[in-house]
């Protein structure tokens, strides 16, 4: 199937779904929770913009970053304590194919991707 037909597919599964009606909700809960905790409720309403777009135009992306942030907080979440977190959330088939340099360039961003991670689970946390 064509790029554009999967575009068509995905915008009237969300408009067939209340995708935008949930959307606007959650970023009104979010602004209003941001309220009571004294944040800016504009830069939260930004952020929750940017990942609708980022949902919207780069699925595969979203999918894969919601399913890192979801092994983030099963780590941080669970009792034990975890020597390598990065070895444990890098993808080791894929490591299998690179130069050194290439893995230690890929174990960096997995390392700031594990710390924003970190950074928004103790966010909303506190």
């Amino acid at each position: 199937m064509s790029t554009f037909k999967q575009y068509a597919k995905r915008a009237k599964e969300r408009l067939k779904n209340g995708f935008w009606q949930q959307a606007m909700e959650h970023i009104r809960q979010e602004k209003q929770v941001a309220a009571t905790l004294g944040l800016n409720t504009r830069v939260v309403g930004q952020q929750g913009h940017e990942l609708l777009q980022r949902q919207i135009y780069d699925y595969e992306g979203f999918c894969r970053d919601q399913q890192f942030d979801k092994k983030v907080k099963e780590i941080l979440a669970s009792n034990q304590t975890v020597q390598n977190p990065i070895m444990l959330l890098a993808d080791q088939e894929y490591m299998k194919t690179l130069s050194p340099e290439e893995k230690q360039q890929y174990l960096l961003q997995v390392a700031a991707k594990y710390r924003q991670a970190v950074e928004k689970y103790n966010q909303l946390r506190s």
